[in-house]
């Protein structure tokens, strides 16, 4: 799978935080804690990864907003591990983002991101966003975020478990 490398340095967004719509909320998870919300597959991976020291240190986060039991959208902070070699010591990634279907254009994903910039903010912080190249709605939304395009690789499979494989930045702009 063909896929788009983004990078943002630097400062949190301004103070001034976007109103979450009415009705919903956002919770936070990290391994180790207890969820306030249904466990599925990928809290138990994660917690996993997490116990067996996978990741390179404890920012792992996952951030969810909830509409009464509904949830309506899900951005996760990785710290570096084997499945992104292109990060350096202390950089995080923003990934596995999604949005149900009949909350889409509402600006959670927004909300969710800027809120998570916020809560790692410092300076030197880097953050990555990796995506499918053919996603045309996220690498928009990289940009509008405030990331800017850093290269284009693959996500490999071995033996066709996504899981083992890794986010290899093959063509590196800078470098090129």
């Amino acid at each position: 799978m063909s896929v788009t490398f983004f990078l943002r340095e630097g400062e949190a967004p301004p103070d001034r935080q976007r109103a979450l719509p009415e009705g919903t909320a956002v919770q936070i998870w990290r391994p180790g804690e207890k969820a306030s919300f249904p466990i599925d597959p990928l809290h138990l991976a994660v917690t996993m990864q997490h116990r067996l020291g996978l990741f390179e240190d404890e920012r792992y986060t996952e951030f969810r907003i909830w509409c009464a039991a509904t949830r309506v959208h899900r951005l996760v902070v990785t710290p570096r591990w084997h499945r992104f070699p292109f990060m350096a010591p202390g950089d995080l990634q923003i990934g596995a983002l999604w949005t149900h279907p009949a909350w889409r254009r509402r600006g959670l994903a927004r909300l969710a991101i800027e809120r998570a910039h916020r809560l790692f903010a410092a300076p030197g912080q880097r953050f990555w966003y990796v995506t499918e190249s053919s996603n045309a709605a996220s690498l928009a939304f990289a940009r509008a975020s405030g990331y800017r395009l850093v290269g284009e690789g693959r996500r490999t499979k071995p033996i066709g478990i996504a899981l083992l494989g890794q986010f290899q930045l093959d063509r590196d702009y800078a470098r090129a």
